[in-house]
């Protein structure tokens, strides 16, 4: 039997925007720093790893991530957030996908885990609350990828169960606690590619 999806999850930075680890590398070349500067920071420093944690599921405010991330690059915090995802833009060919998947009844959501509430914000512009029918961004409710219980909140937000649901994400090791609840996890590397097959497996092709 085919498995029907009836559920759409996409991450926000790098599915929903241009390439969200272009945009990281781009700023740090920019500055000075090297090209992977912010990617060493938040991934290789205990200090990086946890302001990032932190800030992603609320516990540190906006504005003391920001200074954080700034010391730690020797860069000036003011405006930090937002010249570091300058070149972040939308990325089309997925919205189009989305506005055709809710004309064929699919519910779609954004699953974002965030850089905080305050002064930056990424997600301005976008119209996510009426381009989707759920919009789950971690530090609003206190969650953050990949912790199972954030795909169950957002699978319930749209009415479904989660093996009812196709996620979509850009980071690998956000997919297997999404693929354990019974999602169907896409890695979203290769617009064309990652399209092809959201599209295959909700059947809208």
């Amino acid at each position: 039997m085919v498995q029907v999806y009836r559920g759409l999850i996409l991450d926000f930075g790098g599915v929903i925007t241009t390439d969200f680890y272009g945009a990281l590398r781009d700023f740090s070349v920019r500055e000075g720093l090297g090209d992977d500067a912010v990617g060493h920071v938040l991934r290789r420093t205990a200090e990086g790893r946890t302001a990032l944690t932190g800030v992603e599921d609320g516990r540190l405010p906006q504005k003391e991530f920001e200074a954080t991330l700034a010391r730690l690059l020797g860069v000036d915090a003011a405006g930090l957030l937002g010249r570091i995802l300058a070149d972040l833009q939308p990325c089309e060919e997925v919205l189009e996908m989305v506005a055709r998947a809710r004309r064929k009844g699919i519910a779609t959501a954004v699953l974002s885990n965030s850089w905080g509430t305050g002064s930056y914000d990424p997600y301005a512009g976008y119209d996510l609350e009426d381009r989707f029918d759920a919009v789950v961004i971690s530090d609003q409710v206190r969650l953050s990828k990949p912790d199972e219980e954030i795909y169950r909140f957002t699978s319930d937000k749209m009415g479904l169960p989660p093996s009812a649901c196709v996620f979509v994400d850009d980071t690998a090791h956000n997919l297997p606690p999404a693929e354990r609840l019974g999602m169907a996890g896409v890695l979203f590397e290769d617009a064309p590619t990652a399209l092809a097959q959201i599209a295959h497996l909700l059947q809208i092709n």
